[in-house]
């Protein structure tokens, strides 16, 4: 499909090409980009940028760097920007295309389970500030978003099942039978039509919920499940010596939230285990293994981004298959929860 992207969707009104891409990702698939790239521009219009692998480099320094790089390529307000790898790559290369020259327009083609099924649809772009997640970002939808699933097979295992968080939780919020289906095994054990129909089925529920409400004033607050306590987790691990994946971090997330939602009773004892049982069964780990303290983490929810005056905002489940946004819940149930993970 790569090798196709000019019959995929017209390119012929933009002045130049610009790829970001990564250190990973280049070597595999910046070469066929390129390749189909010359169907609709010369060589000296088409243009790379590269940068090191892993969220290390989700910062604005990088950001930076792409500016001063495509000013130098003299890109123009007609230049189409294409962000070719996983959830770093289409959150930084879309917010660096969304900002300079006040907006130039984009294209996702996801390489990861993680891109394919949440982070390049949406239109949410980001950096991160410091250890603080995606505190730097905006809105900004692309024009179109290209999957390309034989890209998974040259994924290293532990990174392509941790994009398998963000498919249990499209179920858990909003598609009870998807999520029994998704969790009957890992998702390396489907055969390939069943991943087609399951990237599918995510992409769905999530363009759905973002139809609804685009930028995240209500329902699309459903999506941040798992993520309230996963951004924090994520975050401390940075600076252990085995830094999570964010798909990692999100299935302790919402282990951890599901945990709150089952002691303040919105669900039940045997739903929560269900959930629990669910992720384990598909390789995803549900506690988190690094130094640390429910005082610390506790204290770092208060800078999560979606809080407001001061309170805490969660995403809890109600069922599964059903959340709730903009719950507030006491601090003794947040704190069991919390333990329970750790």
């Amino acid at each position: 499909m790569i090798a196709t992207l000019s019959n995929l969707i017209s390119l012929n009104s933009y002045s130049q090409a610009y790829v970001i891409t990564d250190s990973t990702v280049a070597p595999h698939y910046l070469e066929p980009v390129t390749k189909a790239l010359q169907e609709s521009f010369s060589n000296e219009k088409i243009h790379s940028y590269i940068f090191d692998a892993g969220e290390k480099s989700k910062q604005l320094s990088t950001v930076e760097n792409i500016y001063q790089n495509m000013a130098e390529k003299n890109l123009d307000r007609k230049s189409v920007v294409i962000n070719l790898g996983g959830g770093v790559v289409t959150d930084l290369g879309g917010f660096a295309a969304s900002t300079y020259l006040r907006g130039l327009p984009f294209i996702n083609i996801s390489t990861t389970l993680e891109g394919m099924v949440d982070a390049s649809v949406g239109g949410k772009t980001g950096a991160n500030l410091g250890t603080m997640k995606n505190y730097v970002g905006t809105f900004s939808q692309p024009k179109a978003v290209i999957t390309d699933v034989s890209t998974l097979h040259t994924l290293p295992h532990r990174t392509l099942i941790q994009g398998y968080a963000e498919v249990l939780k499209h179920g858990l919020i909003a598609d009870k039978k998807y999520f029994e289906e998704v969790s009957e095994k890992p998702f390396s054990e489907f055969n390939s039509k069943k991943q087609i129909d399951i990237i599918a089925r995510s992409v769905e529920i999530k363009v759905d919920i973002v139809r609804q409400d685009e930028y995240e004033s209500s329902t699309r607050k459903l999506l941040n499940f798992g993520h309230t306590i996963g951004h924090v987790l994520e975050s401390l691990s940075f600076s252990s010596s085995n830094p999570l994946y964010h798909g990692e971090a999100v299935a302790i997330g919402m282990v951890a939230e599901a945990k709150i939602a089952a002691l303040s009773g919105m669900i039940s004892d045997t739903d929560f285990n269900k959930i629990a049982s669910a992720i384990q069964i598909v390789g995803l780990p549900i506690k988190y293994t690094a130094k640390t303290s429910v005082d610390e983490i506790y204290s770092l929810l208060s800078t999560d981004k979606k809080n407001s005056g001061g309170k805490i905002k969660w995403t809890l489940l109600s069922a599964i298959g059903a959340g709730e946004e903009n719950v507030e819940i006491g601090e003794s149930f947040v704190r069991k929860a919390i333990a329970y993970i750790l």
